[in-house]
């Protein structure tokens, strides 16, 4: 069923690679962005420069009213939608003894709250054939305490994804997809990522790409639902009490 597709995040990083690898799948992506208003829409010329169609559409998924109106106005830019790919999120450091309410509450507005409503506009007027993929985590089969908040919401929509599948069938299919370690971030320079990634069972980490290759399978898999693929080459099996990005000494 290849009607538009909203990605939300989908200007930069993993959400750019699942727009452009969507795209090559027929369908229209509307490309949501926060901040990245230049990348996204680089990113919508060079899926229309490759035949495709896309549109950026701004939205702070902390504002749920403007969250509400993100469907209707990618079905107003490109066809009704069929697919949505939960890809945004927020993520910020907390342990138990400095969380706070502010932080707690935007982890779960932006990484759990707005993908729900955006479900649950999407299940308004969608017909069968439909389907979600939520980006979460491979912290949620190999948790600890580090980014308490970020890893709470993940496990929320972990959670979510198969109670979804069941109540939204055979409407919608509700997937997850869980990656693990795939690109560098503020505190994970490029020889730290190589460092993590060689200690995964397979000696090697994903990449972008391979994400984006999940969540389209996903995409185009009619018979799955409440299924969620860890895109992470077997790091979930390593647990540490520790996150890895900021317990490298123990690696080596």
């Amino acid at each position: 069923m290849h009607g538009t597709v909203l990605v939300t995040g989908g200007a930069r990083r993993i959400g750019r690679e699942i727009c452009s690898r969507l795209s090559t799948e027929g369908f229209p992506v509307a490309i949501h962005y926060r901040n990245s208003q230049h990348e996204a829409n680089l990113l919508v010329e060079e899926i229309e420069s490759n035949g495709g169609k896309a549109c950026a559409l701004n939205c702070d998924l902390n504002d749920v009213d403007s969250v509400k109106g993100l469907i209707q106005k990618a079905t107003e830019s490109l066809g009704a939608v069929v697919g949505i790919v939960n890809n945004a999120s927020h993520f910020a450091f907390d342990r138990i003894e400095s969380l706070s309410e502010g932080g707690w509450l935007e982890h779960m507005r932006v990484n759990a709250f707005a993908p729900l409503v955006l479900i649950g506009e999407l299940s308004k007027s969608s017909k069968e054939g439909s389907w979600v993929v939520n980006v979460l985590d491979f912290k949620v089969e190999s948790p600890n305490a580090d980014y308490l908040s970020y890893t709470s919401s993940r496990f929320a929509m972990y959670g979510l994804t198969s109670a979804l599948a069941i109540d939204l069938a055979p409407r919608i299919r509700v997937n997850s997809v869980a990656p693990g370690h795939v690109l560098t971030s503020d505190v994970l320079d490029e020889d730290s990522l190589k460092l993590i990634q060689s200690q995964s069972p397979l000696g090697f980490g994903p990449t972008a790409n391979d994400v984006a290759e999940s969540v389209a399978f996903l995409a185009t898999s009619p018979s799955i639902t409440g299924q969620t693929i860890f895109v992470d080459s077997g790091e979930r099996f390593r647990q540490m009490s520790h996150d890895p990005a900021l317990d490298q000494e123990n690696l080596k």
